[in-house]
C-alpha cells in the first residue's frame, strides 16, 4: 500500500507540471497578458518555477518510500531539462531568459527537495 502511495504521488508530482502551466496560461489570458513579448515569457516563466517546485516537493515532503532519492531524481530531471532547453533554443529567446531557465531551475528544484525533506516527520 505505501509503494501505491509513492507511486500516486509521483504521478500527482508529474501531472502538476501541465496542469499548472495551463492555469497559468489561463491566469494570463484572465489578466489580459499579451500573448508575446518579455512580459508574458517572464509571466510563463514563473510558471515553470512554480510547477518545478510543486513536482520536487510533492515527493519529497509526502512519499513514503526513498522521498530523497525520488526528490533528487526528479531534481536532476528538472536540471537535465534546463540544460537541454538552453541548447536547443538558441537564439529564438532571449538570453535572460535563457540563464534564467539555466539558474532558476536548479535553485528552484533544490530549494523544494530541501524544504520537502526538512518538514518530514520522523
Amino acid at each position: 500500500m505505501r509503494l501505491l502511495k509513492t507511486l500516486l504521488i509521483v504521478v500527482a508530482a508529474l501531472a502538476c507540471v501541465p496542469v499548472l502551466n495551463l492555469l497559468g496560461g489561463a491566469v494570463a489570458g484572465a489578466l489580459g497578458l499579451p500573448s508575446g513579448g518579455a512580459v508574458r515569457l517572464a509571466w510563463d516563466l514563473g510558471w515553470l518555477l512554480l510547477s518545478a517546485f510543486v513536482t520536487v516537493w510533492l515527493p519529497a515532503r509526502w512519499s513514503p518510500h526513498w522521498p530523497r532519492g525520488l526528490a533528487v531524481g526528479l531534481a536532476g530531471f528538472w536540471i537535465g531539462a534546463a540544460a537541454w532547453a538552453a541548447w536547443n533554443m538558441g537564439s529564438d529567446f532571449p538570453a535572460w531568459f535563457i540563464a534564467a531557465v539555466l539558474i532558476g531551475l536548479p535553485v528552484v528544484a533544490g530549494a523544494a527537495a530541501w524544504l520537502g525533506g526538512s518538514r518530514r516527520t520522523r
